[in-house]
């Protein structure tokens, strides 16, 4: 029995020696595709959020160019009110002058 321990006892340590010698070596590859993968990752990231912010900008630039033609549409409106008032004004005044006149016109005919 000693001597098939003997005589495998050089594979044995062999066989760790080479475990280890390739997990040592071998753990520098692996952080090296950990780290690719890490980098890939962020790219795929990074183009997402490239993306997404493209996308804001042109939401943002069709949302002030909306806004730019509600604020003409106001101002319009505004005007058109403003517009509207003064004519309102004015046919107010010929109302008055007119009920002026016919006032006038009653009290030329005697009655009050």
């Amino acid at each position: 029995m000693e001597k098939i321990f003997l005589e495998n006892f050089g594979l044995l340590i062999a066989g760790v020696a080479s475990g280890v010698g390739g997990w040592f070596f071998g753990r520098k590859k692996a952080n090296v595709d950990v780290d690719s993968v890490q980098i890939d990752n962020f790219d795929k990231g990074l183009l997402y959020y490239q993306k997404l912010v493209d996308d804001l900008g042109v939401r943002l630039e069709r949302a002030i160019s909306a806004l730019h033609l509600s604020e003409i549409e106001k101002q319009e409106v505004i005007k058109k009110f403003s517009e509207a008032t003064d004519q309102i004004h004015e046919l107010e005044r010929k109302v008055e002058n007119l009920t002026r006149e016919l006032g006038k016109y009653k009290q030329l005919n005697g009655k009050s």
